[in-house]
């Protein structure tokens, strides 16, 4: 293997401490924009890069320090950086780059269903602008005004136990197209305000907001905002801040919306505060809360684990167990944690997958029935593929590599028939009754209107 030098723009900054103890490390990749974390072995081997050999670095390193490293581990942090284009390319490579692009780049209709499922448009640059407008942020972020909004959430909520069937009545009456046009308008509000809070978090902690804009997922808008800075932030409680920062806005806004609409005389004012209460509750509960996709929330739980990627790792650790399941193949864990943690997680695993599939269908149906029939065919057909066939797929390739070892196992011919029973048992008929109330009503009626003094005998 020829030895290539690292890039000489990568930076290295200190970061926050390991849920082990350890230290870490963030090299950043200023061309991409992208952000590595790095262990201390990962640390001591780039420290001695430019010795240039791999037998080298293991040898100075155990040494020099407590850690035991061997060839195969420089090896190892060598392909890393290959994979991620961190090392300088080699004279003469042109041709061998531009065929990694194209690869990355994939066909025109990989590129064009991959923008179908996902893109992003950016709008606006607000980084100076919110330099200019810190000191009045830096007000709505202080602990006085946190206590006033937490009091005016007390009290507004004590005033919708006072009047809650009025405010059961408001909601229903919501429900026209006028109210629906109001909740649109609401909500962009509150997303807007939504991503100002993260905006202006991570400028007051140091980090650069290069852009703000609308993300589509599924052709369905979102806004966002640019915070891959964060990673430069030496603190995980910090990073965690800046996460926070847009529900912990709605929910202010949420607080002094339900404050209002219980204060205000009946009016369009009072229809407008619960509107924008109600939206805020709702857009923070049910979806930036929750940590199954890659929303605020998942981000809140990621940084207070300290465990960044924690949706690959924690599926990793679950098609593990799975196979383990299955097949007993005696496999090591992708991941060593406590045996209740490792639980948690494959159970978080699951879940995920579950909330997945209900959503991924739901969003196919969606499409199905609001597009054109003959695009709507199509899309669903991306949806269901892309989202459920495709991991599928992945797993049944890794149960083929897998292969001769599974069919040796014990624990496979009990799958097998234990799957061929389920199997057997959903196809066959089953002898059962269902009962039903239903009226009976005739095919065809004719009406006979006879005159007043008569009196029908006979048809």
């Amino acid at each position: 293997m020829n030895w290539l030098p690292l890039r000489e723009e990568l930076a290295l900054l200190p970061g926050p401490r390991l849920a082990d103890g350890q230290p870490s490390w963030t090299l950043h990749d200023p061309t991409r924009n992208r952000f590595f974390s790095l262990d201390w072995p990962t640390f001591e081997i780039l420290s001695r890069w430019s010795f240039g050999d791999h037998q080298a670095i293991a040898a100075s390193i155990s040494q020099d320090s407590a850690l035991q490293l061997g060839a195969e581990d420089v090896e190892q942090v060598a392909r890393f950086l290959g994979e991620h284009q961190l090392l300088q390319a080699r004279p003469g490579n042109a041709r061998q780059q531009a065929e990694r692009l194209a690869t990355a780049r994939g066909s025109r209709f990989n590129w064009l269903l991959h923008h179908y499922l996902f893109f992003r448009v950016p709008l606006v640059r607000p980084d100076a602008w919110l330099s200019r407008w810190q000191g009045l942020a830096g007000r709505l972020d202080s602990r006085g005004f946190a206590l006033l909004t937490l009091a005016a959430l007390l009290l507004g909520l004590t005033q919708v136990a006072r009047h809650w069937d009025s405010f059961a009545a408001s909601l229903i009456d919501t429900f026209t197209w006028r109210g629906l046009a109001a909740y649109g308008v609401a909500l962009f509000v509150v997303k807007l305000l939504h991503e100002l809070g993260h905006a202006f978090t991570a400028k007051r902690l140091g980090c650069r907001v290069p852009s703000m804009g609308v993300a589509f997922l599924v052709l369905w808008p979102m806004a966002y905002t640019d915070t891959n800075e964060t990673w430069r932030l030496s603190s995980r409680w910090q990073r965690l801040r800046v996460a926070a920062a847009g529900i912990v806005t709605e929910l202010g806004v949420a607080a002094w919306a339900t404050l209002a609409w219980g204060l205000l005389p009946d009016g369009e004012l009072r229809s407008a505060a619960f509107v924008l209460a109600t939206t805020s509750w709702v857009a923070t509960l049910a979806i930036n809360a929750s940590p199954f996709m890659r929303f605020d929330g998942y981000f809140i739980l990621s940084d207070w684990l300290d465990m960044p990627n924690l949706h690959e790792r924690s599926f990793a650790l679950a098609r593990w167990k799975l196979r383990e399941w299955l097949f007993d193949l005696g496999e090591e864990r992708p991941e060593h944690f406590a045996r209740g943690k490792e639980r948690a997680l494959i159970a978080f695993a699951w879940v995920t997958w579950l909330y997945r599939l209900v959503v991924f269908l739901g969003i196919a149906v969606l499409v199905y029935h609001f597009a054109v029939k003959l695009i709507g065919i199509l899309l669903f057909a991306v949806e269901i593929a892309w989202f459920i066939l495709k991991p599928i797929r992945h797993e049944l390739r890794a149960w083929r590599e897998r292969w001769p070892a599974i069919r040796r196992r014990r624990r496979s011919l009990l799958t097998v028939v234990l799957l061929a029973v389920v199997i057997a048992l959903t196809l066959m008929p089953w002898p059962g009754r269902i009962s039903a109330s239903g009226i009976l009503r005739p095919v065809s009626v004719w009406p006979v209107h006879a005159p007043g003094p008569a009196q029908l005998e006979a048809l």
